[in-house]
């Protein structure tokens, strides 16, 4: 049975696969997923949708029916490649957690360790980046410690409870189509109100340090992590929202929106019938946001509408066609002088510009020193 299933994944390897995306339920939740095209369980209040999950399944094809984490585990170096293999340290894990969350109510406080901190339990680190989908006015991004906040005083905070911790963080506007890139280590909160596109390693490595008081069903609060976030933190975090950049395209309209070593995010908006291709290499996701596109490989094809990811793997490069009126979203782990400096360049962008993509990771900054 085994040796068959290797075969078939042989065979098809090479067609984007549709993924059925996996909804968690949240405290913080609520429905306003549906109205970015996903279909959500009656009465219940969804926080996230993880489109690239390890147990999302595939939908249709010969594939239909496995998970992209089985997938990816029969044969990881065409699935993920060189450089999807080289963040995940060379473990067979899809290497871009794509989610898209609903903030009813303020997320919890938290910050993520670094590669090198989550290492001891044989874990990723968790760098990630929010684009903003959709924002209640007066509602906020927490985004890195106030510079005059030691971080004492913010364990301090948080161990206290009431307000107190989130007056230690910066607050900057939700603005829909912003993007931050929040770097391991950073202390960061969702505010209420907000639904991101969310980009991140595969890891789920949480410190908690502030949950806003909230209890649960049983009157209980929610465990907290502070003597683990504090020495995670790094106070000197404090990213800001990013300028894309427009890249000069025969087709479409492309946007850098955000990039480091670990990942690399565009927006992609085409008209009924343009084209576009994206290069191979790394393993990649396409999500679209509105419309509907084809999303075409030497080896097959998938259609996507609104809410629907497919993810694509390393060895192959795929073309992207409008159906519709389309917005996507594309991630994938990039060579950053091929793939970012070189066609950010070309667009007219200055060094300024393009190393403000990574927010603040020096990943391209130290590309582009002399």
């Amino acid at each position: 049975m085994e040796g068959m299933r290797e075969r078939m994944l042989a065979r098809t390897d090479l067609a984007p696969l549709l993924l059925r995306p996996r909804l968690d339920p949240k405290p913080w939740g609520g429905r306003a997923l549906e109205r970015f095209g996903l279909e959500l369980p009656p009465d219940e209040t969804i926080g996230e949708a993880v489109a690239t999950a390890a147990d999302a399944l595939v939908t249709g094809g010969p594939l239909s029916g496995q998970s992209l984490g089985d997938i990816v585990a029969a044969d990881p170096t065409a699935f993920l490649g060189e450089r999807g293999l080289a963040v995940t340290g060379g473990r067979p894990l899809f290497p871009l957690v794509v989610k898209l969350l609903d903030a009813r109510e303020n997320l919890s406080i938290q910050v993520h360790p670094d590669d090198a901190a989550a290492h001891a339990h044989d874990r990723l680190g968790k760098t990630e980046a929010w684009h903003v989908l959709a924002a209640e006015p007066g509602s906020w991004l927490y985004l890195g410690l106030r510079p005059e906040v030691a971080d004492d005083a913010f364990g301090d905070a948080c161990r206290g409870g009431g307000g107190t911790a989130a007056q230690c963080l910066r607050r900057i506007p939700a603005i829909p189509g912003a993007t931050v890139l929040l770097p391991a280590g950073t202390a960061h909160a969702l505010g209420a109100g907000v639904v991101v596109y969310e980009i991140q390693q595969a890891s789920d490595v949480t410190y908690r340090l502030h949950d806003w008081d909230r209890r649960d069903a049983a009157g209980q609060p929610r465990e907290l992590h502070v003597d683990q976030g504090l020495s995670a933190l790094r106070s000197l975090y404090r990213p800001e929202s990013i300028t894309s950049i427009a890249l000069a395209t025969g087709a479409g309209r492309r946007h850098l929106l955000a990039a480091c070593r670990l990942f690399a995010l565009e927006r992609i908006a085409l008209a009924a019938g343009e084209e576009v291709a994206c290069q191979g290499g790394s393993s990649q996701t396409l999500t679209c946001l509105r419309g509907g596109a084809t999303v075409e490989t030497d080896g097959g094809s998938v259609d996507l509408k609104a809410g629907e990811t497919s993810a694509v793997a390393a060895v192959t490069p795929c073309r992207v066609r409008a159906i519709a009126p389309a917005v996507l979203l594309r991630a994938w782990v990039p060579d950053l002088a091929a793939d970012v400096v070189r066609p950010a360049r070309i667009s007219g962008a200055n060094d300024q510009e393009i190393g403000a993509l990574a927010g603040p990771l020096p990943d391209i900054r130290d590309l582009l020193s002399p």
